[in-house]
């Protein structure tokens, strides 16, 4: 470009015999004005132009070929920019909220060999860092969007995680009772997650990585975490750039369990009073009937082991309650889980009641504490004793019980306190082989069986009654004979 060519001349702008200088074949750059009169200073750089032109698209071809998917772009006569598709900008989204968007990157690159080369060699660098998963959007990268990004953290101070947190739960309470259940939703399915972020800091990517991290994949903890990563940061309005997405597997399938059966669990009622080692903690060194009778109940009526202390006891002693029936107070405990029960709880096994002395009521636990520390200690005194499975066990295997017995599944439901879909789900899934094999000997060659035995017996009366009708015929043939006779002789 000659030094006297004023900066402000646009090439762009060139026509020649009525041909847009951007109709023009770039490849025939050299044809663009061939022999300009001297008055014409700006074909010279018109020319120039057009040969920078023809370079990129020769560029972008060999770029393609070794298939580097940014391309060059001249921006305008005097910049060379590159385009492709990347992860979104900070703050950016994608079409239909897709994690990439194509921009055009404007890094400074002038208008000519060198500046050509120099592009060529950061596409090619730019490409490498997508391939591998390494690209980051850099102060560089980012331009002047860097600067408003920093201008905005200048006049507005982030809030720490801990800060945000405090709002979520604030949003929480607005559509939540603020009960029992209420509390362990906010516990157990919000805060148990996002514990996990620091909460000393302002949000950011890292510090979502470092709580995602912390979990290993193909776990249920991994699943729930990135689930209510995205809730939170949707309510804190945060732009992940599809990182959570990235740690996000599949829910795992649960591990099949051991369900006692009822051999198992009437020698599980000698083992839980056991006494354990003075070392123990003082809340699980207490009578051995008081756990008894804690274990007893489970077991027979299929109590989730935080209903333990939300049973009517009088209720449950009073003599007219002659069906032993368990009614659960909802009050003593804040609620419970799935509200109250249509109905009374009955024993499946009315004979339990007798064998583990149900009606011999004993203390529960110390009431001090949170209903959640008192059922733990349930859990930990399984644990010492070693029985072998779990409090929750004796409530599948009441579930598993009255499968057996023939109840349906709605009635089922009902003593249970919760839907039939969740019953279907949840408690049916533990019935394994030999499990079933019972029901079918019980409910299918059982009546099978009986059938028989009807059948024959019945067989047996009709061959009975067929001999004491022919012996009658015969004595009414006699007598007709007789008759005859008589008539005769007269």
């Amino acid at each position: 470009m000659s030094e006297s060519q004023p900066c402000s001349y646009n090439p762009r702008h060139a026509q020649w015999n009525e041909i847009p200088i951007d109709k023009w074949e770039p490849a025939k750059w050299k044809q663009w004005k061939p022999k300009p009169p001297a008055s014409d200073r700006n074909a010279k750089v018109e020319r120039e132009y057009l040969r920078i032109k023809h370079t990129i698209n020769q560029a972008n071809l060999a770029l393609s070929l070794d298939k580097v998917k940014i391309k060059l772009k001249l921006t305008s006569a005097k910049s060379i920019a590159l385009q492709g598709t990347f992860p979104c900008k900070p703050g950016d989204t994608g079409k239909n909220n897709s994690l990439n968007k194509q921009y055009t990157i404007s890094l400074g690159f002038v208008a000519n060999d060198i500046g050509l080369k120099t592009a060529i060699a950061k596409a090619r660098e730019l490409d490498l860092l997508l391939i591998t998963n390494q690209f980051e959007w850099t102060s560089e990268l980012l331009g002047k969007h860097a600067r408003h990004i920093e201008l905005q953290e200048c006049t507005a101070p982030q809030k720490l995680i801990g800060e945000l947190i405090q709002e979520y739960k604030n949003e929480f309470w607005k559509t939540h009772e603020q009960n029992r259940q209420g509390l362990r939703t906010w516990e157990t399915h919000y805060l148990r997650h996002l514990k996990k972020l620091p909460h000393d800091i302002p949000l950011s990517l890292p510090a979502l990585e470092q709580a995602l991290k912390a979990t290993r994949p193909h776990t249920s903890s991994r699943f729930y975490l990135t689930w209510q990563l995205k809730k939170f940061c949707d309510f804190c309005k945060f732009d992940d750039g599809g990182l959570i997405d990235s740690y996000t597997t599949p829910l795992p399938n649960p591990k099949m369990r051991k369900i006692p059966d009822d051999e198992e669990i009437i020698r599980g009622f000698s083992q839980i009073g056991q006494s354990l080692s003075p070392y123990t903690s003082k809340d699980n060194v207490a009578l051995p009937k008081q756990w008894q009778w804690i274990y007893g109940m489970l077991a027979t009526y299929g109590l989730r082991p935080h209903e333990l202390f939300a049973i009517d006891l009088d209720a449950f002693i009073n003599p007219k309650n002659t069906f032993h029936l368990v009614t659960l107070d909802p009050h003593l405990t804040g609620g419970t889980k799935t509200g109250e029960r249509t109905c009374g709880i009955p024993p499946l096994y009315p004979h339990w009641i007798d064998l583990f002395k149900l009606k011999d009521i004993k203390p529960l636990l110390d009431n001090s504490g949170s209903l959640s520390n008192k059922t733990a200690k349930i859990q930990i005194r399984f644990r010492n004793t070693n029985i072998g499975f779990r409090p929750y066990d004796l409530r599948h295997a009441y579930a598993i019980r009255g499968h057996r017995l023939r109840i349906p599944i709605k009635t089922m439901a009902d003593y249970m306190g919760h839907t039939v879909q969740e019953h279907t789900k949840t408690y049916q899934r533990w019935m394994n082989e030999d499990t079933n094999l019972e029901i079918y000997k019980e409910v299918v060659i059982h009546r099978q069986g009986t059938s028989k035995e009807a059948l024959k017996s019945r067989i047996a009366e009709l061959e009975a009654e067929n001999l004491a009708l022919k012996a009658e015929n015969e004595s009414l043939k006699g007598i007709l004979v007789q008759q005859q006779l008589g008539e005769l002789l007269k």
